[in-house]
C-alpha cells in the first residue's frame, strides 16, 4: 500500500509535542502517497503530512531554501519526525487555493503566472551542483551520471502483468522510447518534476506557491512542460497551464523531446497504476499514450484538443 494509515489522533499528539498546542485541525486534500491535515499549532498555520518514505520530505526541506524571486513561494519545513512505521512532516501553509480546486476561469487567469513560476524554477542557479536526475538534498547533486539515465528510470521493459494487445503495445512503446532516451544530451537546470495542478497554489495576490518537491531533478526544463502537456489531455484544469507553458515557438528537436518526456510520463504512470488493482487509471494512461502523435510538426499536435 502506498499511503500510511496512522490514526489522526496520534499525528495530532505528535504535532503538539513538536510544535506546540494544536488549536485547529482538519483533513485536507491528500496526494496518492500521503495523509494530509491543515493545522494551527503553536500559533502557526501549517500543513502536516504523513508518508511511508522520508525522502520527499527531505527534498521539501531542501527546496524551502530556494530563492525563486517575487511572485513565487515555497513552504518552509518546520519538522520531520518518525511516527509509528511512517514519517511526519510539518511545513508552513501557503495562502491560496490549489490550482486543482479552481474553476476554469480562475485557472485560465492564473496560467501566465504559473508558466512564469516554472521559468523561475528552471532559471534558478544550481551552485555548481553535479550529476543529473533526482536531487540528493544533503548535497544538492543529481543522483544519476547522465540525464538520459535519469529519464530512463522507472520505465519497465517488460509488462508481463498484462497480456494481449495491451502488453504488445506497451512493450513496443517502452522499447522505442528507451532507445530515444539513450540519445538525450545532458541538461543542468532545476526541474520540479511533478508540476501538476495539485502541486501549485494560487494566492489572491497572484503569487504562485510550489509544493511537493519529491520529484525535483537536475535536467531539461522541458520535462515540466511535457508533464503539463501529458496531464492536460486528461485533466481539464491543466489545459490553460499547458497552453501558457507552450506559448513560445519550439524547434523540431524540442518538439521531439517534449513527445519523449510525455511518453516517459505516461509509461511511468501506467507502471505505477499497474502495481495496484487494475482500474480506470491504468486504462486512462494507455488511452493517453495511444493518442500521442508519432512525429509532431507543431506544438498544437501535442496540446489537448479545444473543447
Amino acid at each position: 500500500m502506498w499511503k500510511p494509515k496512522i490514526e489522526a489522533a496520534l499525528v495530532r499528539e505528535q504535532v503538539a509535542a513538536l510544535i506546540g498546542p494544536v488549536t485547529a485541525w482538519e483533513a485536507i486534500t491528500e496526494g496518492e502517497n500521503s495523509q494530509a491535515y491543515g493545522v494551527t499549532a503553536g500559533g502557526r498555520e501549517l500543513v502536516v503530512r504523513v508518508n511511508l518514505r522520508r525522502e520527499g520530505f527531505d527534498l521539501d526541506a531542501w527546496a524551502g531554501g530556494l530563492r525563486l524571486g517575487q511572485g513565487v513561494a515555497v513552504p518552509e519545513v518546520i519538522a520531520i519526525e518518525a511516527i509509528d512505521d511512517a514519517w511526519c512532516c510539518a511545513s508552513t501553509r501557503l495562502p491560496g487555493t490549489r490550482l486543482s480546486d479552481l474553476d476554469m476561469p480562475a485557472a485560465e487567469a492564473a496560467a501566465p503566472a504559473v508558466a512564469d513560476a516554472l521559468h523561475r524554477i528552471s532559471d534558478t542557479p544550481l551552485g555548481g551542483a553535479e550529476g543529473y536526475g533526482s536531487i540528493d538534498p544533503a548535497t544538492g547533486n543529481g543522483s544519476s551520471p547522465s540525464w538520459a539515465r535519469a529519464v530512463a528510470w522507472g520505465v519497465p521493459e517488460s509488462w508481463a502483468a498484462l497480456d494481449g494487445a495491451e502488453r504488445e503495445f506497451l512493450e513496443g512503446l517502452a522499447a522505442a522510447t528507451l532507445a530515444e532516451v539513450e540519445a538525450l544530451p545532458d541538461f543542468a537546470h532545476l526541474v520540479h518534476g511533478d508540476s501538476s495542478a495539485d502541486n501549485l497554489v494560487v494566492a489572491e495576490d497572484g503569487t504562485i506557491g510550489v509544493i511537493d518537491w519529491e520529484g525535483a531533478m537536475i535536467g531539461d526544463p522541458l520535462w515540466d512542460t511535457a508533464y503539463q502537456l501529458f496531464w492536460s489531455r486528461a485533466w481539464p484544469v491543466m489545459r490553460p497551464q499547458a497552453r501558457a507553458a507552450t506559448a513560445a515557438e519550439f524547434a523540431p528537436d524540442a518538439l521531439q523531446r517534449l513527445r519523449c518526456y510525455m511518453l516517459v510520463t505516461g509509461l511511468r504512470s501506467a507502471s505505477f497504476y499497474l502495481t495496484g488493482a487494475r482500474g480506470p487509471a491504468l486504462d486512462l494512461m494507455i488511452d493517453q499514450l495511444r493518442a500521442i502523435p508519432e512525429a509532431p510538426q507543431s506544438i498544437a499536435e501535442l496540446l489537448p484538443a479545444e473543447r
